[in-house]
């Protein structure tokens, strides 16, 4: 493909995330920036060129909400403008922007910052001018008429029209007119009833510290601080045993399975929050947060003058962790959330990045969520390494590699981990791993939980992939996660590879590697939308931004067409951002009869890693290209309604996850038969 066509396919998904008809020919200033590969990279994950998102302020702007409970959305256009150099694009964040050089082709991103600025003199330039035309406006009681105040937004005034530079978000989350603009944005939810309380609260608590500026003596601090432990309200603790929960959805009935962001960090007694994303709207998050949160934002950068530009910019009750990304690491890609409350710890492992609509603020896109809350140990008690759960240690053993700091990490031992005996925390650390570590990450170290938990099994089981979105899929990538499932740490389908018997010389274990790929056929599903489906949701073609694929690995001779199943929402209408893994054994493992994945992880080679062979060492060497973290739930035996059936009847059915892991796809999910995926740089045609 030449340049220019990648070029005008770039366009094109740059046109369907703005929600807009055809190409644009400038870029908008008021988006959420997703970070997709090169066409030539495994999956979709790796950050190589920048793609647009719906900005919250556009989807929530003006919403018609039509009888049939369909969302329309009619979109202002901000003038927009594009950076002169070759191939150098500018990536914004919520209401306030910033801008940051990602190469188009082949190379990986120079920076990746969130919040950094790096013509800091320009842009605090600019940010001044505005507050000083907000202040005039106010003083001129032109603050008091909100329908003034969305018409010059809308017409791209004065953001969009002044161009000559920004000031840092610090500046940004000060001035109470921008605080107040996303109260504004933050009304489209409290339309539907059951968003009415929790968005009130937030606008009166945004309110009332609009004026506040950060706590400048913050330092990162261990998560057992307790500076709000004078309020009067304290968070219980509600989930002990930890829970899965969908993400709550505007225009959606509520069903007691759900859950919203301001009901997962119980902000009003918050003392501090670790926060891990791909995508942050720092703005929004803000009015989720009281002002005085210390906050510890787990974000993606290449090169320490991006690190730098983060923490020059930002408020002085945000501190920064910044995971390696040495090599061919491209994409942060874990969500990851630790709350500290006076009472308790809650972890948090979504699949939902932190913008507005993964948590269903425009009601188009659906995520699924684990927490669990660890109660305080008395007494300033801390829990030996020794006595740790796998889930404790290997939540840790992340958490280290992350670099978050050592005090923060300690701290997390001051909880009570014994109730996650049941569970395994999984994750993907970004780079090489030799030695043992490989065993501990990416799909060995998933396999390596599997047995741990007791969950393994030599027999065949099912296993139901829910993904949005999908690598270069082959059946060698398959079977090693279809291996992981049944427990095994990555070895058998590596020796497969490198192990190969000398010629004439019978190959018996080509023979179990061929029956492997007949139960892959038989048992195994991968959920992912066609393009019907994607074009009958309520947002369209235009809502599924995040939602990748490309059209020429399903077109490959080794992609796996036959296990694609189109993936359809329980609740009609909604895209699925969710990722998760539905297994269920045909023989009932020690611990229980079933068991499902949640995290961050689609099924790409980029997520979950690939074992080689070391060239020096000649040993295994596991190579992980993007930062991820999921957990495993078990249903164990005990608490399963559901009778095991004999081997050759089957695996239990999917109601065996009732109670215990909401299953929001249509299941077993429609075969394509003769339609085809969803491709994120198509156009409404």
């Amino acid at each position: 493909m030449s340049d220019v066509d990648s070029d005008e396919e770039l366009n094109r998904a740059i046109a369907l995330s703005l929600q807009e008809s055809s190409p644009p020919t400038k870029r908008g200033l008021n988006e959420v920036i997703d970070l997709v590969s090169d066409e030539e990279e495994d999956d979709l994950d790796a950050p190589v060129v920048t793609r647009s998102i719906p900005s919250p302020s556009k989807l929530q702007r003006k919403a018609d909400i039509k009888p049939n409970g369909l969302n329309t959305v009619d979109l202002t256009e901000n003038e927009q403008q594009k950076n002169g150099e070759s191939q150098n694009k500018s990536m914004a964040l919520g209401s306030a922007t910033f801008e940051q050089s990602i190469p188009v082709r082949s190379e990986p991103p120079t920076g990746g910052g969130i919040l950094g600025l790096l013509d800091r003199k320009q842009m605090e330039e600019e940010r001044i001018a505005r507050a000083k035309q907000r202040l005039q406006q106010t003083e001129a009681g032109d603050s008091t008429k909100p329908e003034l105040s969305r018409k010059r937004k809308a017409s791209g005034s004065p953001e969009s029209s002044v161009r000559k530079g920004r000031v840092p978000i610090a500046e940004a989350l000060r001035t109470p007119s921008l605080v107040k603009e996303q109260e504004q944005i933050s009304k489209v939810a409290a339309v539907h009833p059951s968003a009415s309380s929790n968005t009130l609260s937030s606008q009166k608590n945004a309110e009332a510290h609009q004026h506040t500026s950060p706590d400048k003596s913050h330092q990162t601090k261990p998560l057992d601080a307790s500076s709000h432990r004078d309020k009067k309200t304290i968070s219980s603790i509600q989930y002990p045993d930890g829970v899965v929960k969908k993400t709550w959805a505007y225009g959606y009935p509520r069903k007691g399975n759900d859950i919203k962001i301001e009901e997962v960090l119980q902000k009003s007694d918050l003392e501090l929050a670790v926060l891990s994303a791909f995508q942050v709207d720092p703005e929004w998050v803000q009015t989720k947060l009281d002002d005085k949160t210390k906050v510890i934002w787990v974000l993606q950068a290449k090169e320490e003058a991006d690190k730098d530009n983060m923490r020059s910019g930002a408020p002085s009750n945000y501190k920064f962790c910044f995971p390696p990304m040495d090599g061919n690491v491209n994409c942060m890609h874990s969500k990851l959330q630790l709350l500290a409350h006076p009472t308790h710890l809650r972890i948090v492992i979504p699949s939902a990045n932190l913008v507005p609509y993964d948590w269903g603020e425009t009601g188009v896109m659906e995520n699924v969520c684990f927490l669990i809350d660890l109660p305080r140990l008395p007494n300033g008690k801390v829990t030996e390494d020794s006595d740790l759960t796998l889930f404790g240690t290997e939540l840790i053993y992340f958490l280290e590699k992350m670099g978050l700091g050592q005090a923060t990490i300690n701290s997390i031992k001051k909880f009570d981990f014994s109730r996650t005996a049941h569970l395994a925390f999984v994750h993907s650390i970004g780079g090489s791993h030799r030695g043992s570590d490989w065993k501990r990450t990416g799909f060995c170290g998933l396999g390596t939980a599997v047995r741990k938990l007791g969950l393994h099994t030599g027999q065949a089981l099912s296993a139901d992939f829910l993904t949005a979105s999908l690598g270069n899929l082959n059946n060698s990538f398959m079977k090693s996660m279809f291996l992981a499932l049944q427990g095994d740490d990555g070895m058998t389908e590596y020796s497969w590879r490198y192990n190969k018997p000398p010629r004439g010389q019978i190959n018996t274990e080509s023979l179990t590697e061929r029956k492997l790929l007949e139960d892959l056929k038989q048992n195994c599903r991968v959920y992912f939308p066609v393009r019907e489906t994607v074009a009958s949701s309520r947002g369209g073609v235009r809502s599924a931004g995040t939602i990748c694929f490309n059209a020429k690995w399903y077109n490959s001779d080794e992609f796996p067409r036959s296990l694609m199943r189109d993936c359809k929402s329980l609740r009609e209408g909604m895209l699925m951002h969710s990722k998760m893994i539905f297994v269920r054994p045909h023989e009932a493992p020690r611990s229980g009869v079933a068991w499902a994945y949640v995290g961050s992880a689609n099924l790409s080679e980029s997520a979950w890693g690939r074992l080689v062979k070391d060239k020096s060492t000649k040993e295994p060497k596991l190579n992980c290209r993007n930062w991820e973290c999921g957990v495993i739930v078990p249903v164990l035996a005990g608490d399963s309604k559901v009778k095991n059936k004999e081997q050759d009847q089957g695996p239990p059915g999917m109601e065996v996850f009732k109670d215990h892991v909401p299953v929001p796809m249509v299941a077993p999910g429609e075969e394509y038969a003769g339609r085809r995926p969803w491709y994120h740089n198509e156009l409404d045609r």
